[in-house]
């Protein structure tokens, strides 16, 4: 017999939040609305509840984690430049961590890499709105 702990609510809804991190504030950063709507159609980053993720505490830490690593690496692609090897590689293992628990996330670093938006370009409908207010 083996004990395992259960994950709280508080790191499902962080992992969760992490999620939506990614789609508003990563992905607008490299990716057009309409390929950020495919994404979502294509369930990136959604749970498969078939596979994988069976909701212990180690298994919410490691999700953590690499969704962490993912957006820092994603958020510092500039810096990739100088140590390309090192970034990819743990681009990779995050992407594998993710994979084994059934978070489908089909985007290779080279991809990030190379479609880079302008921040003064963007306009997304995904990126937060930095207040509630209508003016």
């Amino acid at each position: 017999m083996k004990v395992v702990l259960a994950s709280t609510e508080e790191q499902e809804r962080y992992i969760e939040e992490l999620i939506e991190q990614m789609y508003t504030e990563i992905f607008p950063m490299y990716f057009p609305d309409k390929k950020i709507e495919e994404f979502e159609q294509l369930s990136v980053l959604k749970p498969n509840q078939s596979t994988g993720y069976n909701g212990t505490l180690q298994e919410a830490f490691q999700i953590m984690s690499s969704l962490q690593a993912l957006i820092a690496i994603l958020e510092n692609a500039q810096e990739a430049e100088k140590n390309e090897e090192k970034y990819r590689e743990m681009y990779e293992k995050n992407l594998q961590t993710l994979e084994q628990y059934g978070y489908k996330f089909p985007l290779s670093f080279d991809q990030f890499r190379s479609v880079l938006v302008r921040e003064d370009d963007v306009f997304s409908r995904y990126i937060k709105p930095a207040n509630k207010w209508i003016i």
